[in-house]
């Protein structure tokens, strides 16, 4: 599926591809199909709207990278 992320705040920080943004408050990033992408808050209050369009399955997430280590969604 491909996503739409609106940072609702300033503070995060997301990489979409090789490519590291720092989004203010109010902007769209665009996350075509199949690319690799990830979120980071920066702060301690920060908020991002997530879009999904096409094919939304939570079994589909492949995790590359995860701080937290959660198990991938399909295990």
């Amino acid at each position: 599926r491909a996503e739409l992320w609106i940072a609702l705040d300033d503070g995060c920080e997301m990489q979409v591809g090789e490519e590291v943004l720092r989004p203010k408050a109010g902007d769209e990033i665009w996350i075509p199909a199949n690319t690799k992408h990830r979120l980071a808050s920066l702060g301690p209050d920060v908020r991002v709207l997530e879009v999904a369009f096409g094919n939304w399955q939570q079994a589909d997430i492949t995790r590359y990278e995860d701080d937290y280590r959660r198990p991938d969604q399909g295990e």
